[in-house]
Order: structure tokens, then sequence, then C-alpha cells
């Protein structure tokens, strides 16, 4: 037969293995818990980072459609300036207009300049530039002194970026004065002027 105190060490080792248990199994149920907890936060954070790129996907995309659409622009407003500076042939016709349009505003009744016998060369390469062509020309100009130097800054400002006037370039002038010797200090003096010059051109890729 059983004596009391026997069993009672046997009740206390079935409670504390109970109690054991008891714990362990909190102890992974918890763990359980955290790791759950933080798989949840992982795919939260992973959802949180993945809008993120997206979002930032997105801006790049459309800042890089951007940039390609300004500099596709820039490029073609480029190539059109180019087009004015050096055009790709002779285009006697826009230098022709360009002439006559410095020409009609610059002539003023108190302050005169006028254009008259343009003749032009057939366009020869340029040896010491590849790919480029000049086309001489002359021209008769009477003027005051001061349009007389309004034409040297024409000339002298075309082939700028800055303003996509064609290139051209004075070769020789042979000046002579209306009425007597020259007077340096009077801008209205009139002059006569004969003017050889040079207009540039790309070269054709195709010989005419």
């Amino acid at each position: 037969m059983t004596s009391p105190q026997s069993l009672l060490r046997t009740s206390n080792l079935y409670l504390a293995l109970a109690v054991v248990a008891l714990a362990a199994t909190l102890g992974i149920g918890w763990l359980k818990f955290n790791v759950l907890q933080a798989e949840e936060q992982a795919v939260t954070d992973n959802e949180s980072r993945r809008g993120e790129m997206t979002d930032s996907l997105t801006k790049a995309e459309t800042s890089y459609k951007t940039f390609a659409e300004q500099r596709a622009q820039r490029d073609a407003d480029f190539s059109k300036l180019i087009a004015g500076i050096l055009p790709m042939d002779e285009n006697y016709t826009d230098l022709t207009r360009a002439l006559d349009d410095f020409f009609a505003e610059n002539d003023k009744p108190n302050n005169p300049i006028l254009q008259s016998n343009l003749s032009f060369s057939k366009g020869e390469l340029v040896v010491s530039t590849p790919g480029i062509s000049a086309l001489s020309f002359s021209m008769t100009i009477e003027s005051t002194r001061d349009n007389f130097f309004k034409f040297l800054q024409f000339v002298n400002e075309s082939g700028s970026l800055a303003n996509g006037k064609r290139l051209m370039e004075i070769n020789s002038i042979n000046l002579s004065f209306v009425n007597g010797g020259e007077v340096v200090q009077d801008l209205t003096q009139k002059i006569n002027f004969t003017v050889g010059m040079t207009a540039y051109y790309q070269t054709p890729k195709v010989a005419r």
C-alpha cells in the first residue's frame, strides 16, 4: 500500500512536469508568435519598399522621358541653327534675302544704304576644311559712313550661334568718297564701296 508521503512526492513530480510542459508550450507559443509578427512586419516592410521602388522607378522614367524630349528638341534646334549658319548648298535665294533684309532695315532717309550689282560666282571646295565649300560674290554699296560701319559689323557677327546668321567674310573692299576726301568725323559722309565676299556652306554629299 502506497504511503501518503509517496503519493505526495509523486503528485509533486507530476505537477512539476506539468509546469515544465506548460512553460515549454508557452515558450514555444511565444516564440512562434514573435516569428509570425516578424514575418508580418517583413511582408509589410517589403510591400512598403516595393511601393517606394515603384514610385522611384516611375519618377526616374518620367524624368528620363522629359530629359530625352528636351535633348531631342535641343538637338533639333541646334541642327536648325547650324543649317542657317552653314546651309546644305549654295542657297543663293536665302543669302540674297538676308542681304536685302539688312539693307532694307538700315536704309533711312537721312542715313541711306543702297546695294547694287550683286554677282555670284560658282561655289568651290575649301581645301583646308573638308566638308565646307565657299560661295564667292561681290556687290556695290552706296551708304553713309555710319551704315558702312553697320555693314562691317553685320558681316563680323555672321556665323554666330547667338544669331544663326550665315557665315560670311569680306575678302576685299574698294572705297571711294562721293564728296572729295575722307572726313573721319562725319558719319553722314557718303561712301561708295565695292566688296568681294565669301559665304560658306556644307559641301553637298552628291556631286552636281
